[in-house]
C-alpha cells in the first residue's frame, strides 16, 4: 500500500482541484473549500493549474478527473464522499483509473460506534462509506465519517478529501501540509501586493511598460477591484531567496508608481490614510451627500479612528447643506447643489464647524434619475480643505448607486491622501 510520507516530490510541480456537487452550481452555495486548498499549495510553491467545480454526475466526473490529472501533477478533490447515492467520487476514481474497491470493516466499526456515542444507531446506507481503494491509502477523519484517500496512479498523485469545510481543514493540516513539508523542504511561495489608487487598469499597465521591457517582459498580475488596482509580485524559493527577489521589484515599482501606491498587502485605504493623520497629528471632518454617509463609516471602520476623525454630516439635501455645512445660499442658487463650489464650500464649512485640520466634501449624482444633459448621472464633485488651499477633483462615475457611493468614497480619500503629501498643514 503506497504511503504519502515516502512518494517522492522531486519538484512541486502543478496541481488541479476539483469542488464535487451540484449545490455549487446553483446560485445559492459558494464553494470555499477550493481557497483553502490553494493556500496550503501557495505556501509551498505548488501552482494551481485548474479549478473546477463538478455537479454529481458520474460522467462528468470521470471526464474532470482524466482531464485534471493530464495536465497537473497533484490532483485534489473535495466532496462527494458521503453516503447517499448523488456521493459519487469513490465511483468516478474507480472508473478513471480502473481501479478495485473492497469493504474495510474497520470503518463501519468506527461509524457504528460514532452514531452510538450520540446515542443513535448507524443507518445502513453508511456502510457505503466504507468502500475503500485496493492497494491504496486510507486517510482517517476524526472530524467525521467519510475517509480520504491518497492514491498513486500514474506516477501522479492524488488526495481525496471530504466536502465538510471543518474535516477538509483537519485532513489538511494533518496529511497533505505535512507531505508538502517533506516533499518540498524549505522552498515555499510568497506574495506581496502593491495597492495602487487612483489609475485605471489600463493606466497602471501603461506605466508598466519599462518595467516589463527591463525583465524581457516578465508577466506581473494586475487586479482591479472597487477603484484601486493591486499588482501581485510572487516569488518560489527559500524564504530569503524569495524575498530579495520581490524586495528587488518592489524597489522599482515604487519608483515607477511614486505616490500612486499608498500600501501593502491586506492595508486598505481608510487604514492608510488614518496611519497618515495620527502621523501628522492632523484630523479630519466630512461633509458628504450623495454618499449617504459610507465615507464616514468606512473612516471609523478603522479602530483608533477617534485619534483623528472628529465628525460629519450627511447633507443630502439644499437645506442640509446651508445648515450643518454652512454653505452659502448663494453658491447652490448660481452652480448648483453639484458643482465645484459647492463640494469646496462643503469642505471649507465642515472644516470650520469641526476646528479641524482637513474638512472633506462630496456631492454629486448617484442616479438613476436626477441626472441632466449638463449634469448627468455619475457626475461627482469632491473637494478637500485645509486651513489656507483646497484640492478638487471633478469624476464622472456612471454606474449603479451602490458602486457609485463606493467609488466617490475610493476617490475622497484618496483625495486626502494626496493633498497630505502635497501641502503642508496648518491647523486653524
Amino acid at each position: 500500500m503506497p504511503d504519502p510520507a515516502t512518494q517522492q516530490l522531486s519538484n512541486p510541480g502543478t496541481a488541479s482541484i476539483i469542488a464535487i456537487g451540484s449545490e455549487m452550481l446553483g446560485p445559492a452555495r459558494l464553494d470555499t473549500n477550493s481557497l483553502k486548498i490553494t493556500a496550503v499549495l501557495e505556501d509551498f510553491g505548488v501552482a494551481v493549474a485548474r479549478k473546477s467545480v463538478v455537479g454529481d454526475r458520474l460522467q462528468d466526473l470521470v471526464d474532470e478527473i482524466r482531464y485534471c490529472i493530464g495536465h497537473a501533477d497533484i490532483l485534489i478533490t473535495t466532496g462527494g464522499l458521503g453516503p447517499t447515492e448523488d456521493d459519487l467520487t469513490r465511483e468516478a476514481l474507480t472508473e478513471a483509473f480502473g481501479l478495485q474497491m473492497e469493504i474495510d470493516q474497520s470503518i463501519i466499526e468506527r461509524i457504528e460506534k460514532r452514531f452510538a456515542a450520540r446515542g443513535w444507531k448507524m443507518p445502513e446506507v453508511n456502510k457505503r462509506q466504507a468502500n475503500v481503494f485496493a492497494g491504496q491509502t486510507t486517510l482517517r477523519n476524526e472530524r467525521g465519517t467519510a475517509p480520504g484517500f491518497f492514491l498513486a496512479v500514474q506516477e501522479k498523485n492524488i488526495w481525496v478529501f471530504p466536502g465538510v469545510p471543518h474535516e477538509l481543514e483537519w485532513m489538511l493540516e494533518t496529511y497533505l501540509t505535512p507531505w508538502l513539508q517533506q516533499k518540498v523542504g524549505l522552498r515555499k511561495r510568497f506574495r506581496r501586493v502593491l495597492k495602487v489608487a487612483g489609475l485605471t487598469e489600463s493606466g497602471v499597465e501603461e506605466k508598466l511598460k519599462p518595467y516589463y521591457e527591463a525583465h524581457n517582459h516578465e508577466p506581473l498580475t494586475i487586479l482591479a477591484s472597487g477603484a484601486q488596482i493591486e499588482i501581485h509580485l510572487q516569488a518560489d524559493g527559500t524564504e530569503t531567496e524569495a524575498k530579495t527577489a520581490i524586495d528587488e521589484r518592489e524597489k522599482e515599482l515604487l519608483t515607477i508608481f511614486s505616490d500612486k501606491i499608498y500600501g501593502f498587502d491586506s492595508d486598505t485605504l481608510e487604514a492608510a490614510i488614518g496611519r497618515m493623520l495620527i502621523e501628522r497629528k492632523a484630523t479630519v471632518s466630512i461633509a458628504e451627500s450623495c454618499t449617504g454617509g459610507l465615507l464616514s463609516s468606512r473612516i471609523t471602520d478603522v479602530p483608533g479612528s477617534s485619534n483623528y476623525f472628529l465628525g460629519g454630516a450627511v447633507c443630502y439635501t439644499a437645506d442640509a447643506k446651508m445648515f450643518l455645512a454652512g454653505v452659502d445660499p448663494a453658491l447652490i442658487q448660481q452652480f448648483g447643489e453639484v458643482s465645484e463650489q459647492v463640494a469646496v464650500d462643503l469642505a471649507k464649512g465642515v472644516r470650520r464647524r469641526f476646528h479641524t485640520t482637513y474638512g472633506i466634501g462630496v456631492t454629486g449624482i448617484a442616479g438613476p434619475g436626477g441626472g441632466t444633459e449638463a449634469k448627468p448621472v455619475g457626475t461627482l464633485h469632491i473637494a478637500v480643505a485645509d486651513f489656507n488651499h483646497y484640492e478638487h477633483r471633478k469624476l464622472f462615475w456612471p454606474m449603479t448607486r451602490s458602486m457609485f457611493k463606493w467609488f466617490a468614497t475610493q476617490s475622497a480619500l484618496d483625495l486626502l491622501r494626496l493633498t497630505m503629501l502635497r501641502a503642508a498643514t496648518k491647523i486653524d
